[in-house]
């Protein structure tokens, strides 16, 4: 059976006990809080993070200097600081995105560019979006939910914490769609096949050991994407976006939709996932202190046989009729 899930709230038929739901109780009431309360909890905790319990600071920095080896000392110095403020505030936000209102929501993220998935006239158009931890994803979550005409799945790599995982389907689920878990998306696309639909998924992340990666240059360092978006294409169809944010001032996002293959047959699967690591990047560069550094996106090392490889023409993604 395909794995989806409705990006609804639960009953509380769900609860599997006290313990494992404490954390949703927690994320529940930093949610209660007014997000101007919450932002003065952020300033504690992003000198707690960055400077008492140093989380991943190691991390982090090897991951600025790898990825810029250019800049001068001040530079690091500089953009780590500003990571661990914005990381903070980040998770905040995506814990007030739970009760967010839709109003307040569509006035602190504004769309650029997304005509292309709004248009309610005739039949809703499908398509796959593809985005980073960049800025705030969360929030995008949700906005992208609210801005597509057609219905909007959500795929999504389920929390090893009950609780939290809870706590995320229903935030993002906020206003309406289904989160459907990586590992069950292809049986769901196919099942789902005759209804126009769009597909939303955060695609920088480390492959599995178990999956065969895509190798490429990405922020000065060879690193391997899964395959995932690329096949989604191939099995649906649907022409594919970036979603391209950026932090505009504390709590307020601009996300923008741009073409990263409006016409799958064009590319292939290599290709495409190309393009999205230089889409990625772009991004990136742009406010790097903006990027999920903490995150050890580059743990998986290349076999020595693909650091001369470069796209092909296999697994071309066929397009629509």
């Amino acid at each position: 059976m395909s794995q989806s899930r409705s990006l609804q709230r639960p009953s509380a038929g769900h609860e599997t006990g006290a313990l494992l739901m404490l954390t949703y109780w927690i994320y529940r009431g930093i949610a209660a809080l007014p997000l101007r309360t919450s932002y003065r909890l952020a300033r504690v905790f992003a000198w707690l993070t960055e400077f008492v319990f140093r989380y991943r600071i190691k991390t982090v920095d090897s991951n600025l200097r790898n990825a810029f080896p250019d800049k001068p000392e001040a530079w690091y110095a500089q953009t780590r600081h500003a990571f661990y403020q914005q990381f903070a505030d980040v998770a905040v936000e995506a814990l007030y995105a739970w009760r967010i209102p839709k109003e307040e929501l569509e006035r602190r993220m504004t769309l650029k560019g997304w005509e292309p998935l709004m248009s309610d006239e005739g039949t809703p158009a499908p398509g796959i979006i593809l985005a980073l931890h960049h800025t705030n994803w969360e929030w995008l979550t949700q906005r992208a939910s609210l801005a597509a005409a057609a219905p909007f799945d959500g795929v999504y790599k389920p929390l090893h914490d009950k609780g939290a995982d809870r706590f995320a389907l229903e935030s993002r689920g906020k206003f309406g769609g289904t989160l459907v878990t990586m590992k069950s998306i292809g049986k769901y696309v196919l099942k789902a096949r005759r209804a126009n639909r769009v597909l939303a998924l955060l695609a920088d992340q480390s492959p599995g050991k178990k999956e065969v990666p895509y190798w490429t240059d990405f922020l000065n360092q060879h690193t391997a994407f899964f395959m995932g978006p690329a096949t989604l294409a191939r099995l649906t169809r649907y022409p594919v976006y970036f979603a391209r944010t950026r932090r505009i001032s504390r709590g307020h996002y601009e996300a923008e939709l741009l073409e990263l293959c409006t016409t799958p047959g064009s590319m292939s699967e290599n290709e495409l996932i190309e393009r999205y690591a230089q889409m990625s990047e772009e991004a990136i560069r742009l406010q790097p202190e903006s990027y999920l550094w903490s995150n050890r996106r580059w743990k998986l090392k290349p076999p020595q046989a693909t650091r001369e490889t470069s796209p092909d023409d296999s697994d071309v993604v066929q397009p629509n009729p």
